[in-house]
């Protein structure tokens, strides 16, 4: 299995989603957080799973034969054009 390495731009993503989540239903919160791991550690088994968009060229994760790096964890909801500026 690849080692998985989480930037901390994806750590503070993950932080916010829980908190938004939390500020209703503190369970809830930790339920999504359990899966979001759970989907981030996935990735190192099945790459190329997750969704894609073709108005966002930066990508929210990189990998080789030794190693999957999680550069930002963002909902498919969220503004892309102000998150990724300048990337997009």
């Amino acid at each position: 299995m690849r080692r998985l390495f989480v930037q901390l731009q994806a750590r503070v993503d993950l932080l916010e989603i829980w908190r938004h989540i939390a500020e209703k239903n503190l369970a809830a919160a930790d339920i999504v957080g359990g899966k979001l791991d759970e989907a981030i550690r996935g990735l190192a088994l099945m790459l190329g799973k997750g969704h894609t968009r073709p108005d966002v060229k930066d990508l929210r994760y990189r990998f080789d034969d030794e190693s999957l790096t999680v550069i930002r964890v963002v909902h498919g909801r969220r503004n892309f054009r102000s998150i990724f500026r300048g990337h997009t």
